[in-house]
């Protein structure tokens, strides 16, 4: 269990490289990932914020799932008006409704903090509502909006 090691001695030794060789590159996006027991299940969680969109991968199982992209709808002259939000299912599952509220749920929660649409892979053994609150508060834990 746990993130993989690789990851963080990634970001570590690239960043000493920029150091040593004197460059003034951006490092990568920022990205957190974690590991939990979601209805007995483990379950594989990474988040990526990138310059206009966040990807989140939520998976009990060896793939990504259903692909998801959810986005904010601007409102012509209400801008701090609240939001009206679009799913697509890009790849995957177009039978099962629980996926999008998941994808619409998050790119609310997203969009209070910073404007970003979302990307979502869902991969779940359940849709239930008790899962649908513990990923939520997983992936509150890894936030990187």
């Amino acid at each position: 269990g746990g993130a993989p090691p690789h990851a963080r001695d990634l970001t570590q030794s690239s960043e000493l490289e920029m150091i040593a060789n004197g460059c003034a590159q951006q490092p990568g996006p920022l990205s957190k990932s974690a590991e939990v027991c979601i209805g007995g299940v483990s379950t594989r969680l990474i988040a990526t914020a990138y310059a206009n969109r966040i990807f989140v991968v939520v998976s009990q199982r060896e793939n990504l799932g259903t692909l998801i992209s959810a986005t904010r709808e601007s409102a012509t002259g209400l801008a701090s008006g609240p939001g009206c939000y679009s799913t697509r299912v890009l790849l995957g599952r177009r039978d099962d409704e629980a996926l999008e509220v998941y994808a619409r749920t998050l790119v609310e929660l997203i969009n209070k903090s910073r404007p970003a649409d979302l990307l979502l892979a869902l991969n779940l053994l359940d849709s239930s509502r008790a899962t649908f609150h513990e990923v939520m508060r997983a992936l509150d834990a890894i936030k990187v909006w």
